[in-house]
């Protein structure tokens, strides 16, 4: 596995994300999202702390899937088998998530603390949300940066898919000593995780799509 570098992030404030209005859709997949939106950081809780923010960024160090390893059932579970709809709210029918993960085994980790509050204060902000293909999330605290990013296509998720996705990260790789990332290999692809602060942002785009 290919070490993650420290080096500082260049964050792009432009083709990353757009806020839906609060009773546009509900999401626990991520869905195709067609056409073309403007972009935004996710929202702030208003209860956040003032060291919390938010930011877009770009996919950056390239990464195999080679190393990555399926997700326990006990932690996939939380989003297998959840009905996904589009914007119109047509229904589609069940999908089974196919999630994999790897954590970093080199660099100075974030503290788990800090990604606690991450999580906490993503779960909070109860926000639909669509991400550009190739562009990312970031969910900023103390040494820890969360991260969601659209691998191979325009897609719509919410903060409640997210902050599962992190949660997950969390507990297998962050409360264990090391950065990490989970892969959602189905359709449209994804990646979440956490990073040390001003580190590179994994890209598993190249063998994903």
């Amino acid at each position: 596995m290919k070490a993650w570098s420290t080096l500082a992030l260049f964050v792009s404030l432009s083709t990353a994300a757009t806020i839906l209005t609060p009773d546009s859709v509900e999401v626990r997949q991520p869905y195709e999202f067609g056409g073309s939106l403007e972009s935004a950081p996710a929202p702030v809780p208003e209860d956040a702390p003032a060291e919390y923010g938010t930011a877009t960024a770009t996919l950056s160090e390239q990464h195999t899937t080679r190393a990555l390893i399926e997700v326990p059932n006990e932690l996939a579970n939380k989003v297998q088998q959840v009905q996904r709809r589009e914007i119109s709210k047509k229904p589609r029918g069940p999908i089974t998530a196919q999630d994999f993960y790897e954590c970093a085994t080199s660099g100075t980790p974030p503290r788990a603390s800090d990604c606690n509050a991450v999580v906490s204060n993503v779960l909070a902000t109860n926000q639909a949300l669509v991400v550009a293909s190739g562009a990312c999330l970031l969910f900023q605290f103390g040494t820890c940066w969360g991260f969601f990013c659209s691998l191979c296509q325009q897609l719509g998720t919410d903060t409640n898919f997210i902050g599962s996705q992190l949660s997950t990260a969390n507990t297998l790789c962050v409360s264990k000593g090391s950065a990490g990332t989970i892969v959602g290999e189905a359709a449209p692809q994804w990646e979440a995780g956490f990073i040390r602060a001003n580190g590179t942002l994994p890209n598993y785009a190249g063998d994903v799509c």
